[in-house]
């Protein structure tokens, strides 16, 4: 009865949440660096995508983001990009997390206090992670943290999406 429960609450949440095909959900968020700043998801337009919904607070976001910060050093920002969206309630934890996981701001991260993402998207936890392709269709969806595994799955897919 428990697992019933569970799963149409699951599906419940998912149900109208972008799939795999689906066009990615257009945003407009801060630099979580500088708030003054803007970013529109039409700016990565071009390139490959992995959208990471995170906040501070959360073990396996801080996991994988020391993965993430390998994994961009991999390729052109201009072929493929690592965005990352904080939902913390205080960016002061974001910044703080950042600050000793990605000193170089390898990453491009953003701001979204509102959780607009988090709404749009449906996520049904967190890390969510989207991996986007140049045209911003939605190609694979990762709920929950990345570990080496999935990241040697998600290069693949990546090369696969550059034609490398």
């Amino acid at each position: 009865m428990k697992k019933s429960i569970i799963l149409i609450a699951l599906s419940v949440a998912l149900f109208g949440a972008p799939r795999v095909g689906d066009k990615a959900v257009e945003f407009t968020l801060a630099s979580l660096y500088n708030q003054t700043h803007f970013v529109k998801s039409d700016s990565f337009q071009g390139r490959v995508i992995l959208l990471n919904l995170w906040a501070s607070w959360c073990s396996g976001c801080q996991e994988e983001m020391p993965l993430f910060v390998k994994l961009q050093k991999e390729y052109p920002k201009e072929k493929f990009e690592i965005v990352l969206s904080s939902i913390d309630n205080k960016i002061q934890g974001a910044l703080d997390f950042l600050a000793e996981v990605d000193k170089e701001k390898s990453l491009t991260s953003l701001y979204d206090g509102d959780k607009k993402l988090p709404k749009a998207y449906r996520c049904p936890g967190m890390p969510s992670s989207f991996l986007i392709d140049k045209d911003g269709k939605i190609v694979e969806v990762y709920v929950g943290s990345l570990d080496e595994e999935a990241m040697k799955e998600l290069k693949e897919k990546i090369k696969a999406l550059l034609g490398v």
